[in-house]
């Protein structure tokens, strides 16, 4: 077999499996509309501002990073959960879709839920601008979060 076949087939592959459709998501109404959580969730998500208003820099604001219909801007980022044994801080936006069913979280897997990354791994407020909610706030982020 020679390289072009090979990566022809590699090609149709990579084509293959991106046309594959997600899962159902069992976190979403059937008719599509959000609960009031997610709703609130949701508003977590798209902010702009802390809940002190203070300006949050576009850049680390959750929905600038997760763009798009995959909720990634497929650009390398240093969100600050980098470790002294990492060869590098910098890492891969990673898509945001069916989410709930791809635990652990974080490059390396260290973060066992969907609140560790922010509860744990977010001390700086580097990874989005968390340390300002309540419990119950980020409650209703991880809920929105499920229903992508």
């Amino acid at each position: 077999m020679e390289w072009r076949e090979t990566q022809q087939q590699l090609t149709d592959l990579v084509t293959f499996v991106y046309s594959l459709p997600y899962r159902p998501n069992r976190y979403r109404l059937a008719n599509g509309e959000l609960t009031p959580a997610q709703e609130r969730g949701k508003a977590i998500f798209e902010r702009t501002s802390t809940k002190r208003g203070v300006a949050i820099t576009e850049a680390n604001q959750c929905n600038y990073c997760h763009s798009g219909p995959k909720y990634t801007n497929q650009k390398q980022i240093d969100a600050g959960t980098g470790k002294l044994t990492d060869r590098s801080s910098v890492i891969d936006v990673p898509e945001l879709p069916n989410v709930a069913y791809s635990a652990p979280y974080l490059h390396d897997g260290s973060a066992k839920s969907l609140e560790e990354i922010w509860t744990i791994y977010n001390p700086k407020d580097t990874h989005g601008v968390t340390n300002d909610l309540t419990k119950d706030e980020l409650n209703d982020l991880i809920e929105y979060l499920k229903t992508l």
